[in-house]
């Protein structure tokens, strides 16, 4: 007989106690009730496929950081086609390949050097500075104290810089 895997058993207590909590954090961030309920369909899936569930220290956390960059990759896909939209009714701006270009490659950069953070350095960071939060904000959502959410934050932003200086050189030669 096959046993059900722990994540499997955490996912679904976390479904049972915070999945109404979970679905009302992303219904107020969206206009579609059906996205949110699609985003936190997703994020229990992605929170199923980890390998180490016996590391998360928090696991109703780490589900609502899943499902925080879930939800900003689909604003950000929405923002996207909504420009779209947009630049086809508005006349053409004065940006030219190579700025579309170089925008796109910083944009990458960005990517790898975020990829390139561990998971709760990246996790700190953007709810910092994409989700607007304070320090203690973070620290009672991730479960830490504020001094160690300020230190991840300043060694996340110090990383950052020093890895985008290296990648800028690195294009450069």
């Amino acid at each position: 007989m096959n046993a059900v895997p722990r994540i499997v058993e955490l996912a679904s207590e976390l479904c049972e106690s915070r999945g109404d909590d979970l679905l009302r954090y992303l219904r107020r961030r969206l206009r579609n009730r059906s996205d949110a309920s699609d985003i936190a369909q997703e994020a229990y899936l992605r929170f199923i496929r980890l390998a180490k569930a016996e590391q998360i220290r928090n696991p109703e956390a780490y589900l609502f950081r899943i499902a925080g960059n879930l939800l900003w990759e689909h604003q950000l896909r929405e923002r996207n086609l909504i420009g779209q939209v947009e630049s086809d009714e508005q006349p053409v701006t004065e940006e030219t390949p190579l700025d579309l270009a170089v925008a796109g490659e910083e944009a990458r950069r960005l990517g790898i050097v975020l990829e390139e953070l561990p998971a709760t350095r990246r996790a700190v960071l953007v709810l910092h500075l994409r989700d607007e939060l304070t320090c203690a904000q973070i620290a009672s959502q991730v479960g830490v104290s504020v001094s160690m959410i300020k230190k991840h934050l300043k060694l996340a932003l110090t990383f950052c810089r020093m890895r985008l200086r290296e990648l800028e050189q690195d294009r450069v030669r």
